[in-house]
């Protein structure tokens, strides 16, 4: 996604300053935002609402086409999913004192700050989006307050998911689909033995083309860590804490854009010059596109308090 650097009031700072903050917000922002590697993207600068198209599946073409006339064809049907974007942000204020005791990292530092806090409110609107549909399996199709300790994810637990997005024949991304989950519920996956057991990301045959966060691969699916997933703190039986894990396919999750996200300067504004604001903004949305390739999963985890 683009990023614009908003210098609003500050003069006098060299490109070469301003380049050091851009890189270290953009690195931190791309490092904890997760989500927007899967989305449908689009942008229309200004717009109060955003369409992103949702294209209908053509019926299978089993008629024999006819040497002597042209294919019959069919429609494609185009079902518009509104979306109307929404603006976020945050700040922080750095002193001149701060500035000066640290010869000018503080601010450095706090483009960093305020680009993992961009990169993880993204994040976690985006698992929001999800959060939001329909489709959700609880581990052995109990309620949630009645999730106990020893129901953790499994290759049963993966095998549901991926059996109801391969029958919705959704297409996959990279040649799997993708689940992202809490490192908790990871460390039960890594565990598992027998066919089809975890295999590590740096065992790929090509690893530098892991996906942002990618751990590994289980299941039929690529396994991405995200901390940001639901966390359900004894919600289950007792006091045993629930996790959401995210499952989906091609297609799944759109975010639309009426201004793009910025990371913005500004001031100083105080009468002494003393105190100037580094933040970021964002006007966007995120909402399921194909609700039949995402789904949401419920488990309990061996790691924590989950006794």
């Amino acid at each position: 996604m683009p990023f614009i650097t908003n210098m609003s009031g500050v003069s006098d700072v060299d490109d070469s300053i301003i380049l050091a903050y851009d890189q270290s917000y953009i690195i931190a922002h791309d490092q904890n935002n997760v989500m927007d590697q899967f989305v449908q993207y689009k942008e229309d600068i200004g717009a109060k609402s955003i369409t992103l198209p949702k294209f209908s599946r053509l019926a299978v073409a089993t008629t024999p086409l006819s040497e002597s006339e042209d294919a019959a064809g069919a429609a494609l049907s185009d079902v518009g999913i509104v979306l109307t974007p929404v603006e976020y942000g945050n700040r922080v204020t750095v002193t001149a004192l701060a500035s000066l005791q640290t010869g000018g990292k503080a601010n450095l530092a706090a483009a960093s700050v305020v680009g993992i806090n961009h990169g993880q409110t993204m994040d976690k609107l985006a698992l929001n989006a999800l959060d939001a549909g329909t489709n959700t399996y609880i581990i052995g199709g109990t309620a949630e307050g009645s999730v106990t300790a020893g129901q953790v994810a499994s290759d049963v637990f993966l095998n549901y998911f991926y059996n109801k997005l391969a029958r919705a024949s959704i297409p996959m991304i990279n040649g799997a689909y993708v689940a992202v989950m809490h490192d908790d519920v990871i460390a039960d996956l890594r565990a598992a033995s027998g066919a089809g057991s975890w295999q590590d990301v740096v065992k790929y045959a090509m690893p530098g083309e892991a996906l942002v966060n990618e751990v590994g691969m289980y299941k039929g699916f690529r396994i991405v860590r995200d901390n940001q997933c639901v966390f359900g703190d004894q919600s289950g039986a007792g006091t045993v804490d629930v996790y959401n894990s995210y499952f989906f396919g091609f297609n799944a999750l759109g975010k639309a854009t009426s201004a793009p996200g910025t990371m913005v300067f500004s001031g100083p504004f105080d009468s002494l010059s003393r105190f100037v604001n580094i933040g970021w903004k964002e006007t966007s949305q995120y909402k399921i596109i194909d609700s039949s390739a995402a789904w949401t999963g419920r488990s309990a985890s061996s790691v924590g308090s989950n006794a």
